[in-house]
C-alpha cells in the first residue's frame, strides 16, 4: 500500500509539473487559474488595471460578429511563447505576426525570433504587461456595426486574477486604430464559436460564469450576446465532463456556416457517450443556411493518462489549417485527413508541440486578427437536385469602400470546360448570374470569384478555385423574367436588401391565377404570399421576412417565385439582419 501512495505522489507530481516556454524562459501559466495568482493579487485587488471598469454602450445595431474563417490580416501571440516557431514561421508567410509582450522581455523576442527564422518584417510587436499566452481566451473579438464599420469588443476575461491580460484587447485596439467596446459580462474566447451569421455556440460555462460573477441569467447573457455581437441564436451547450475548464474549443470547431468537427473518443472513455449525443443534436440544429449542420468527427487517441488529444483545438486562418499534432504518426495523419475530408480546398497542416495536451492547444495560444477593409463573399451553396436554368446569386459587400470591379460565375457541366459569366448588380450589393439549362441531366460545378479596386480577392467556397460546389442539374425550359411586352413579368423587390419588410411587384395583361412564393436557398417553400385570381395590371405585395408560421427568418437570400400566364419567374432577395 505504501509502495503505491508513493507511486500515486509522484505521478501527481510529475503531472503538475508547470509547462516551460519555448525558449526555457519562464514557467508558463495554465489555461486554469492558480492558488498562486489569487495570492499576488489578495489585498491588492485596487491596483488591477480594470478594477472600476464599465461596460460601455452596445456597437449601432444590426451587428454582425466576424467568424473564424473570414479574410485575417494577422495573428496573435504572445512572447514568451507557448507555440513552436515552425508555426511562427507558417503564420509569417501569409498574415502579420502580431506579438503580445512586455518590455522586459522585448529584446529576448527580438532576438529570439529572429535566430529561428521567424520573417521580422512581418512582425509587429504590442509592448505591453501581459500575464499568459492564452491569447484566443482574453483575445480580441472582430463585429461589424449597422454602419458597416469594425469594433472590437472585449469580454471581461473570465481569470480575474490576469488583470493584464483583460487590458490587451483595448491596447491591441488603439494599436490598430480599431474602436474597441467593453462589457463586464465573464466570457472566454475557447469557450465561443460563431458562424458570422447571427449563429453562435459555448458550453453552459458562459451562463455559470455570469450568474456567478455578473449576477445575470441565461436570459439576460443572451440579450447581451446580441446587442454586443449581434448573437439571435446562442446555441449553449451542456458539459461534456464534470471537470476540465469546459471550453468548447476542446471538444468542437466551426469549420463553416453549417460544417461542425466533433471529437471522437475511444467507447470505455468516460466522454464517450456524451461527444455522441453532442454530435446528434448539432446535427438536429439548423444552420444559417436553412440546412441542418453537417457534422464530421475527428477520432482523439489517448495521449496518456486517459486524455484524448485536442484535434478540435485548430486554427483556421484565410486558406490554411494549422492542426496540432500528437507525436503519433498513424492518428495524427488521420486528423489531418479528417479535416481535408471537411474542409476540400484548404492547405492542413500539422504541428507538433510537448505543451499541447486535451485541455488545450494550438487554438487557445493564437487569435486571428482580422481585415477591417475585407471583401466578403456570401453565398448559400446549391446542394440539391435544381431544374435548369438555375440563378445564382451572391451578397458581395466591399468593407474597403474602393468599389466592386469584378463579380464572375464559374461553371462546367459534367466536368467539361469552365465557363465564365460576369454576375450582374441587382443593388443592394446583390449579384446573380444564370446557369443554363443542359441539354440533358446532369451535374454541374461551380463557384463565385470576386475582386474589388482595393486588390482584395475573394469568392465562394472562399478557397476557389482550389475548390467548388457541386449538385444536379435537370434539363428544362424554365424561363427567365421576361420583357415588358409578355403577358407577366416579375419586377425586382424594393428595397434589396431588406430590413424589416420588402416589396414584390409582378405585372398581368390579363386576369389569370397567380402563385407568388418564397423559397429558401435549398428550394424550400418557406412562405405563400398570394395563390389566386389576380386582375390585369401591376399588383405590390409585402413580405415581413417571416415564413407561414409567423416565425421571423435568418439573414440570408431567400427566392421569390411568381407562376402565372403559363410562365414561372424568379428572384433573389436579402433578408439582412
Amino acid at each position: 500500500m505504501r509502495h503505491l501512495v508513493l507511486l500515486l505522489l509522484v505521478l501527481f507530481s510529475l503531472t503538475a509539473l508547470a509547462e516551460m516556454d519555448v525558449d526555457g524562459i519562464e514557467e508558463l501559466l495554465p489555461r486554469h487559474e492558480t492558488r498562486a495568482e489569487r495570492l499576488k493579487w489578495e489585498g491588492r485587488e485596487d491596483e488591477m488595471p480594470d478594477r472600476d471598469r464599465m461596460s460601455d454602450p452596445p456597437p449601432q445595431a444590426p451587428v454582425r460578429n466576424v467568424a473564424e474563417w473570414e479574410p485575417a490580416t494577422g495573428v496573435i501571440v504572445r512572447y514568451p511563447l507557448g507555440l513552436p516557431y515552425s508555426l511562427l514561421r507558417d503564420f509569417d508567410d501569409d498574415v502579420t505576426l502580431h506579438v503580445v509582450v512586455s518590455n522586459g522581455s522585448y529584446n529576448s523576442a527580438v532576438s529570439n525570433l529572429t535566430n529561428n527564422g521567424v520573417d521580422m518584417d512581418r512582425v509587429e510587436f504590442l509592448i505591453r504587461s501581459n500575464d499568459s499566452i492564452w491569447t484566443r481566451d482574453y483575445g480580441p473579438w472582430y463585429v461589424f456595426d449597422g454602419n458597416g464599420d469594425v469594433n472590437i469588443i472585449d469580454h471581461t476575461y473570465n481569470r480575474p486574477w490576469r488583470p493584464n491580460d483583460n487590458m490587451i484587447p483595448v491596447y491591441f485596439g488603439q494599436q490598430q486604430g480599431i474602436p474597441v467596446i467593453s462589457h463586464d459580462m465573464f466570457h472566454t474566447g475557447g469557450n465561443y464559436m460563431t458562424d458570422g451569421h447571427h449563429i453562435s455556440m459555448s458550453t453552459e460555462l458562459v451562463y455559470n460564469e455570469a450568474s456567478s460573477n455578473n449576477g445575470m441569467n441565461s436570459s439576460q447573457v443572451d440579450q447581451l450576446m446580441f446587442n454586443y455581437y449581434g448573437v439571435e441564436d446562442y446555441e449553449v451547450l451542456d458539459y461534456i465532463e464534470s471537470g476540465g475548464i469546459h471550453h468548447i474549443d476542446t471538444w468542437a470547431k466551426f469549420l463553416d456556416e453549417e460544417t461542425v468537427l466533433v471529437k471522437e473518443v475511444w467507447p470505455s472513455h468516460h466522454t464517450y457517450t456524451k461527444l455522441n449525443q453532442r454530435a446528434a443534436l448539432i446535427a438536429s440544429l439548423q444552420a444559417s443556411t436553412g440546412r441542418n449542420y453537417q457534422v464530421h468527427r475527428v477520432y482523439c487517441h489517448d495521449i496518456g493518462w486517459s486524455d484524448p488529444a485536442s484535434y478540435t483545438n485548430s486554427l483556421i486562418l484565410n486558406d490554411c489549417v494549422y492542426v496540432p499534432t500528437f507525436g503519433n504518426s498513424s492518428y495524427d495523419n488521420q486528423a489531418l485527413q479528417a479535416y481535408e475530408d471537411a474542409m476540400p480546398g484548404y492547405t492542413v497542416s500539422g504541428y507538433y508541440y510537448s505543451g499541447f495536451i486535451t485541455d488545450d492547444a494550438l487554438h487557445c495560444r493564437a487569435k486571428g486578427a482580422y481585415d477591417a477593409g475585407m471583401l466578403r463573399v456570401e453565398h448559400v451553396p446549391l446542394r440539391e437536385e435544381m431544374t435548369g436554368p438555375v440563378e445564382i446569386t451572391a451578397l458581395v459587400d466591399d468593407r474597403s469602400e474602393s468599389g466592386v470591379s469584378v463579380v464572375e460565375l464559374h461553371y462546367r457541366f459534367a466536368g467539361e470546360f469552365w465557363q465564365t459569366i460576369n454576375m450582374s448588380a441587382q443593388g443592394g450589393d446583390l449579384y446573380a448570374a444564370e446557369i443554363p439549362s443542359p441539354v440533358s441531366d446532369t451535374s454541374v460545378d461551380y463557384y463565385i470569384h470576386a475582386e474589388d479596386n482595393s486588390g482584395r480577392v475573394e469568392g465562394m467556397p472562399r478557397v476557389e478555385p482550389a475548390h467548388w460546389y457541386n449538385f444536379s442539374i435537370l434539363a428544362g425550359d424554365m424561363t427567365s423574367a421576361g420583357p415588358a411586352s409578355a403577358p407577366a413579368r416579375l419586377n425586382a423587390a424594393y428595397p434589396n436588401p431588406f430590413n424589416p419588410k420588402t416589396t414584390f411587384s409582378f405585372e398581368l395583361e390579363y386576369a389569370d391565377p397567380v402563385l407568388l412564393q418564397v423559397f429558401d436557398s435549398s428550394g424550400r417553400l418557406i412562405r405563400s404570399l398570394i395563390d389566386g385570381p389576380c386582375q390585369p395590371g401591376t399588383t405590390e405585395v409585402d413580405w415581413d421576412g417571416r415564413d407561414d408560421a409567423g416565425r421571423r427568418l435568418a439573414s440570408g437570400v431567400y427566392h421569390y417565385r411568381l407562376r402565372a400566364a403559363g410562365i414561372q419567374y424568379s428572384r433573389p432577395v436579402v433578408l439582412a439582419k
